[in-house]
C-alpha cells in the first residue's frame, strides 16, 4: 500500500508532542517534511525524527507534488489561510483546534474540502481520552434515568503567566480558546448541539493579557444543562467528569495517566487508582476502572477516512458544531447573556 506522504508545519509543543510521536508509529504514513524556523526545535527533531526534511517555508510544503497530507499544528493566527492554501494545492488537512474563529469561516473551508474530494479534520485528539472513553461506556452500560447535568472541567494549577503565543494578545488567545474546543467537543459528542450557551471570562492571574478562567453553561431541553470550565489557579481540584441523574451518578477526578498514548497497549486499563465511581448509594459508591487513552486511533481513523472517504462525515458535523458553540460562547460574553445555538446549515 502507497503510504501517506505527510509535512507537519510547526514542530513546538504540539507538533512533537501530539503529532509526531503516533505518526512515527503507523505504517501508512511517511514524514517527508517538518517546517520549523527555530534552531531549538531545528536540533530536538534531528534527534526524534533525523529522516524528515525540515524546510523553513510554507511554500516549500505547498509546492511538494508529493505531499499528500498536511498538518497544521502552528499559532492559531494563520490556520485559516494555511487550511486554505493546502486544500486549494489538492492536499488533505489536519489542522489543530480551535480551528477557526467562526461558524461560516469553517463551513467555508469544508465545502472546498468538499468540492475538492479532500478531507480536512479539525486536531480534537482529547476525544480519545481515557477518561472521555469512559463516560461513553459507563453512560452505555449503566441505568441513570434522565440526565439532569453532565461536569467536565481541565483545570491546572499554573501561577506564572507562559510567555508563548496563547498567553499574548493575539488571535484566538487565552484559556477559552486553547481548552474549551475540548470540552465543548465533549458534550456534543454526548448529547448534540445544545439550545443556548452562557459564557463569562475571567483574568485571575495578575497581570494577565487574555482570559486565564472560563465558566460555560450549555442548555438542552428537557433541563438538562452542561457545565464546562478550566481556570490557572486551582488548588483544590474539582472533578474532570461527574454525570447526575436521577437514578444514579458518576464521578470522575485527576488527568488521565499516561496523557497521550501513541499506539495500542496491552494493557487497556489505567494502573492510576484515581476516584472514578458509579454511585446509586451515596454510601456504597460503585469503583469503575478507567480506559487508556487511544490518541493512536485519531491517525488511524484518518488513513481510513482518506483512502475510502465517508458517505456520513460524522467527524466534520461534530467539528462544525464546537465551533458554532464557541461563536456563539464569545457573543454570550460580549453580550452579557444567553444566546441561542442556530442548528447547523
Amino acid at each position: 500500500m502507497k503510504k501517506i506522504v505527510t509535512a507537519i508545519v510547526g514542530y513546538g509543543f504540539s507538533g512533537s508532542t501530539f503529532h509526531l510521536p503516533p505518526l512515527k508509529h503507523n505504517e501508512a504514513y511517511d514524514i517527508k517534511l517538518v517546517m520549523t524556523r527555530s534552531e531549538h526545535n531545528q536540533a530536538q527533531l534531528k534527534k526524534d525524527y533525523p529522516s524528515a526534511k525540515i524546510v523553513t517555508t510554507y511554500e516549500e510544503i505547498l509546492n511538494d507534488k508529493e505531499v499528500d497530507l498536511v498538518i497544521i499544528a502552528t499559532s492559531n493566527a494563520v490556520h485559516y489561510s494555511y487550511t486554505k492554501d493546502a486544500l486549494l494545492k489538492g492536499k488533505h488537512v489536519v489542522c489543530e483546534k480551535p480551528f477557526v474563529e467562526t461558524y461560516a469561516l469553517a463551513k467555508e473551508l469544508y465545502d472546498l474540502a468538499d468540492e475538492k474530494n479532500l478531507i480536512l479534520r479539525v486536531f480534537h485528539n482529547r476525544k480519545y481520552d481515557g477518561d472521555i472513553l469512559t463516560v461513553h461506556q459507563v453512560l452505555k452500560d449503566k441505568d441513570f434515568g434522565d440526565i439532569v447535568s453532565y461536569e467536565t472541567r481541565f483545570d491546572q494549577y499554573r501561577p506564572e503567566i507562559g510567555s508563548n503565543w496563547r498567553f499574548k494578545k493575539v488571535d484566538m488567545a487565552g484559556n477559552f480558546y486553547d481548552l474549551a474546543p475540548h470540552l465543548v467537543h465533549h458534550v456534543v459528542s454526548l448529547f448534540g448541539l445544545p439550545n443556548k450557551v452562557y459564557n463569562k471570562l475571567f483574568y485571575d492571574r495578575k497581570g494577565s493579557n487574555v482570559d486565564d478562567h472560563f465558566e460555560m453553561v450549555m442548555y438542552y431541553d428537557h433541563g438538562l444543562r452542561c457545565y464546562l470550565g478550566a481556570e490557572m489557579l486551582d488548588r483544590a481540584p474539582k472533578p474532570r467528569h461527574k454525570l447526575v441523574g436521577t437514578k444514579a451518578s458518576y464521578v470522575k477526578y485527576e488527568f488521565d495517566v499516561p496523557d497521550t498514548v501513541d499506539f495500542k497497549p496491552e494493557n487497556l486499563y489505567q494502573d492510576r487508582q484515581m476516584r472514578s465511581d458509579f454511585i446509586e448509594d451515596p454510601s456504597h459508591p460503585e469503583h469503575v476502572d478507567v480506559l487508556k487513552g487511544q490518541h493512536y486511533r485519531f491517525y488511524d481513523v484518518l488513513k481510513e477516512d482518506i483512502l475510502n472517504p465517508p458517505k456520513v462525515d460524522e467527524d466534520k458535523k461534530l467539528a462544525l458544531s464546537v465551533i458554532l458553540v464557541m461563536e456563539m460562547a464569545m457573543k454570550s460574553v460580549l453580550e452579557g447573556k444567553e444566546i441561542e445555538v442556530p442548528k447547523l446549515k
